[in-house]
């Protein structure tokens, strides 16, 4: 069945690279602030205002109150000394401790963080944790341990992601035409009467392996009711002509498979005629032999597909 993309891939990432990031900001509601940070008076956040070195405890701690999270699969990125994984969680420590703001880079960076060199600007005066030199972020080096409330204006600067939007992926409704479970997009005998029983490719077809024993071209009395039905479905349909088309696998020489493919779809037109009453001028029979396969010839089970009467209505 066809499918159809609502917001194609190329516009989906378009559309994110345009989207601004979202920015990140403690509210007063934050449950868990730590006290060493922030406390809320009347509303209003109060942010401490000496400088203090966090364990790694109570950095992560502030970071979740900002909404962020650190994943054990991310806490590979940290530096060894704020946090480790063992046995697949996250251990981080008590011990207070400032870090360079290239190690407070890649800590918030790991929380999923994102810095950019127009942000960066504007921390360059405020605090000092980088610059931007020729459009490239260049972090300072040098340990520093940072009050709180200049901990919140670097974290100003950073900013989450915005998430790439949703592609989504819908089924186009199946048009079916002729009613034979065969969408029309990929019917390759469109047309077939209502009721009768096609193959993948939405064609009439009768299996010869079934009809005929090996290089005969009398139709066995067991498939009688087979041809029954081709009967009926003709009677119930008095417009209906239906011309027969034989086909064979490769095997034996052209000529051969010719004679054989004709004599098949002759026998098959002689039991509608003769014994289903079918008037002569509504079927018709012609031989293909080989040239038409509809599978592999390099095996048994495609040479048995090519190996069919096939019935090409006609309204």
């Amino acid at each position: 069945m066809k499918k159809i993309i609502i917001m194609v891939m190329c516009f989906a990432v378009a559309l994110a690279m345009a989207l601004p990031a979202a920015a990140i900001e403690l509210s007063p509601d934050a449950a868990n602030i730590p006290s060493i940070y922030a406390t809320v008076t009347d509303g209003q956040i109060v942010y401490k205002n000496v400088p203090t070195g966090y364990s790694s405890q109570t950095f992560n701690a502030i970071l979740t109150a900002y909404g962020l999270e650190l994943t054990p699969e991310a806490a590979a990125g940290v530096p060894a000394s704020y946090a480790k994984v063992v046995d697949g969680s996250i251990v981080f420590n008590d011990k207070s401790m400032a870090y360079t703001p290239e190690d407070y880079h890649r800590i918030f960076t790991a929380y999923g963080l994102t810095l950019s060199p127009e942000d960066a600007a504007l921390i360059e005066g405020p605090v000092n944790y980088c610059k931007v030199v020729d459009g490239e972020i260049v972090l300072g080096k040098t340990s520093t341990a940072y009050s709180a409330l200049g901990i919140s204006q670097i974290l100003a600067a950073y900013k989450l992601p915005m998430a790439e939007p949703e592609v989504v992926v819908t089924e186009e409704p199946c048009v079916d035409s002729d009613g034979d479970g065969v969408c029309d997009d990929v019917d390759a005998c469109p047309g077939t009467p209502k009721g009768v029983k096609v193959d993948e490719r939405g064609c009439w077809v009768l299996d010869q392996n079934c009809l005929f024993d090996f290089d005969k071209s009398v139709v066995k009395p067991e498939y009688y009711p087979l041809l029954n039905d081709i009967v009926k479905v003709m009677n119930d349909n008095p417009s209906l002509r239906v011309e027969l088309e034989g086909h064979t696998c490769s095997i034996g020489t052209d000529k051969y498979n010719q004679g054989l493919s004709e004599r098949r779809a002759n026998a098959v037109k002689k039991y509608l005629v003769e014994k289903g009453m079918v008037d002569t001028s509504r079927v018709s029979a012609i031989g293909y032999g080989e040239k038409n396969p509809i599978s592999t010839n390099e095996n048994e089970e495609g040479r048995k597909l090519n190996r069919r009467v096939e019935l090409k209505p006609i309204w």
